[in-house]
Parts: structure tokens; sequence; C-alpha cells
């Protein structure tokens, strides 16, 4: 039998105590209801392994795409709020409800351009940040959508049309414009649209090119028009209990790891735009590049109420918030 003398014990017990850093380490969930094949995961992934990058694996994050943790954009606020999710990545237009500056990425014609969808983040960051922190959450970071589109199951050639189309939409912004153009639109979560597709619930999606070919909506809705009216916005956001946790490095490295993400996926929008298109002619579905003249002026016109009364729900502050935007666009 062999003893161990306290000497040894104590030197047994100290190169314990140093191993132990190397294998400790912060885990975190973050949440996503899209898909892992989107354009909002690609930018998950990165975000991910640059923050393993930067913090030398002190702190791991586990996805968690499809909403396969159990939660859909609209429980993304309050999940994170309460800490039951880490990290999510939200459809911002879920988010009106909470407070209606979350609505205005999603004004249809507002920022159509990749340029003017930066100038309206770059205005919105202090009130993302101040609506974030009195929920005891922290903003991180935007992905953009490329930019939405009409999926049917025929040809769009006129605002008539329009009529009575059950379409599925995204936002209360969305259902106000298309309900103003003479559809029937509905409001659905990105998980229902398939089941509801498949049930001959809805007639028609808005979304986009990207967002359409990862659910092959393609398969029900053979027809796509890019009126590209708005590019829509997802927004990742952090339990700040979670955050307050970490060490100041580690922090420093959430931070600058959101930047970097921020700065890398935008600058993969328009490739991506381009690689989607690509994708669509090799599924055969009809792409209409230059949509119905009428169309576009009908859903124009219909979305002017929808601006009207986001000013009148924030008060001042919104028109401030659009002369800012209007001056960074230039």
């Amino acid at each position: 039998m062999t003893y161990s003398t306290p000497s040894c014990l104590a030197a047994m017990t100290l190169a314990t105590a140093i191993a132990l850093p190397a294998s400790a380490e912060t885990t975190f969930n973050l949440a996503n209801e899209y898909q892992d094949t989107t354009f909002a995961a690609v930018a998950d992934h990165f975000f991910i392994d640059r923050v393993a990058e930067l913090t030398e694996g002190s702190v791991k994050i586990d996805y968690y795409p499809g909403s396969s943790l159990g939660f859909k954009s609209v429980d993304h606020f309050d999940s994170v709020a309460d800490g039951a999710i880490d990290i999510a990545d939200t459809f911002i237009g879920q988010l009106s409800g909470i407070n209606p500056v979350f609505s205005l990425p999603s004004m249809p014609f507002l920022a159509t351009s990749k340029d003017k969808a930066l100038a309206l983040e770059a205005t919105l960051r202090p009130h993302y940040d101040s609506v974030f922190g009195d929920a005891n959450q922290m903003y991180l970071f935007s992905t953009p959508w490329p930019p939405s589109g009409i999926w049917t199951g025929e040809a769009l050639e006129s605002a008539e049309a329009l009529a009575g189309m059950k379409v599925r939409v995204a936002d209360v912004t969305s259902m106000q414009t298309f309900k103003e153009a003479g559809a029937n639109p509905l409001q659905i979560s990105w998980a229902d649209v398939v089941p509801q597709l498949s049930a001959n619930a809805i007639d028609a999606v808005i979304s986009s090119a990207e967002g359409g070919t990862n659910i092959k909506l393609g398969e029900f809705l053979p027809y796509y028009t890019a009126v590209d009216y708005v590019i829509p916005v997802n927004v990742v956001h952090m339990n700040r209990d979670a955050y307050d946790g970490l060490t100041k490095a580690e922090q420093d490295a959430i931070r600058q790891a959101a930047a970097d993400t921020s700065e890398f996926i935008w600058g993969e929008l328009e490739e991506r735009l381009n690689n989607t298109y690509d994708d669509l002619a090799a599924l055969k579905v009809n792409v209409q590049r230059e949509p119905n003249t009428e169309l576009m002026e009908t859903l124009e016109a219909a979305s002017a109420g929808a601006l009207e009364e986001w000013k009148e729900k924030m008060g001042p502050e919104g028109q401030e918030i659009l002369d800012t935007y209007a001056a960074a666009a230039q």
C-alpha cells in the first residue's frame, strides 16, 4: 500500500487548483427562431467563433437555431430580461409592442439600400441601448435581411391582384401597409409559415428571397416579386446579469466580437443577395426583378399611413429620429 505524505497531498491540491482555470468556462445559450442556413445564422456563428477566439475559450456560446430552445422571436425580449435565455437573435418587428422605436427598420420604403439601412441603424442604436438597458439587457448588434419581396402562387402582375390576398406578414407595419393596399394580411411567426401554407391558410408570404429559399417556399409559391420595399433586421441582445458576471476582459471581448460581427455581416449583404437570386433560378422559381409600376405605386401610397401613425406613437422624439436619419442618409 502506498501512502501520500502531507507535502505530497499539498502538491496535488495545488496542482488541481492551478489546473481548474483551464477547464473552467462560462457557457451561454443563443436562441434564434430562424434556421441555421439563414443570413442571421451566419452572423451568429461568426459572433460565437469570435467570442471564443477573443476570450481564448473562457466564454463558450451554445447555438439554438430554428426555435430549438423552445422560444420564438416574440418570446425573446422577456426571456432574455428574465435570464431564461442568455442571448437572443430576434426579428425586430416582433418587438414593436415593447417600444415603437423597434418598428422603424420595418417601415416600407424608408431605407431601401444598404447605405440607408446602415444610417438608420446608427441613428437608432442609442434608442436600442436605452430600451434594452431599461429591461436588464444590452444591445449587441443587428443583422440585415436581404430586401423583402412577395412570394405568390401566380405571377403578381397588377395591384388588383392584392385584393383579398391572404398574405403572411412579419410585423404590424407590414400589416397596415398591405391592409391599406387591399390585401388580407396575417401576422404569422416564421416558424409557422410552412404549416399555414400546408393548411392553405395563406396565399402569399412577405419575405426576402433568402428567407423563402431557406424554407423552400418555392415548393408552395413558385413566383417571387422583388418589391424590395424594406431591408428588415434582426437584433442580438444579451441578459445584463450574464454580461456583468464576466471579467472585464471577457466583457471587452463580447463588445469587440459584436462590433466585428456587425462589420462582417453588413459587408456580406450584397453578395448574399446575388447568390440567393442564383439559388432561386436553380430552384425554378420565377423571379420578377422589375415589379409592375402600378403595384409599386400602390404599396408606396399604402405605406404612408404607417409612418404617420409611428410618428404619433413616438411623439416629438419621432420627428427628431427621422431628421437625424435623413441627415445621416444623405
